[in-house]
């Protein structure tokens, strides 16, 4: 016998094995998992171990297999995401676009260094990572719709306001398991902070809405 067939006669009883053996449920393969991810973490900071630990909607968005949403998974994600929506305490949705502008391409905060959370005074939005913004700007992303003009074609009303500054908030509430970051619902903009990006994009001095 040729070790090629040495090596077919040994697998074969694995492969019987495995053929024959039951995978796991769904449900018993997300905790398993879960169990994996969070077992890789010892010793680990909260501020790490917390993003392994997702929402429901994190759930329903990780569907395994790469199965498709029902409609009733959607809508699930959609109401649990607008219900994580909170709104500035001054209750204005746009605030200073200067201050948006300087957000929109600040890329720092989040980050562990050294075991620990990284220490800024405050993290950035670094819109420009997935989104063309103010024209004739070369270092910007194309991964999200070009949001070059933004105010300029939607207007500054209120209605516009609110809309944006939910869709940064979080924007699975208007797009199920989008790929955009959901920036307020996981902590790493403030509301405030929101408001600046909201007036950044609308406002018509900021240069997202001049040629």
């Amino acid at each position: 016998m040729n070790n090629y067939m040495k090596y077919i006669v040994f697998l074969a009883p694995i492969a019987v094995a495995l053929g024959c053996a039951s995978l796991p449920d769904a449900q018993t393969t997300r905790e398993l998992s879960e169990k994996m991810v969070a077992g890789s973490y010892p010793g680990m900071p909260e501020a790490l171990t917390r993003r392994a630990v997702q929402d429901r909607a994190q759930q329903i968005c990780s569907k395994i297999g790469g199965a498709k949403l029902t409609q009733e998974e959607a809508a699930e994600v959609v109401k649990l995401s607008r219900e994580s929506i909170q709104y500035p305490a001054s209750g204005k949705l746009a605030g200073d676009w200067k201050i948006g502008a300087r957000l929109a391409f600040a890329g720092q905060g989040g980050r562990i260094v050294g075991g620990k959370v990284e220490k800024a005074k405050e993290n950035g939005a670094l819109c420009s990572n997935c989104h063309a913004l103010a024209p004739g700007e070369f270092n910007v992303g194309n991964i999200g719709p070009s949001l070059t003009g933004y105010g300029a074609l939607r207007g500054n009303s209120e209605a516009v306001a609110k809309v944006t500054y939910e869709r940064i908030y979080n924007a699975w509430a208007y797009a199920p398991c989008a790929n955009m970051p959901r920036l307020g619902a996981g902590g790493h903009l403030t509301p405030e902070q929101i408001t600046h990006v909201v007036a950044y994009l609308i406002d018509p001095q900021s240069p997202v809405n001049r040629k």
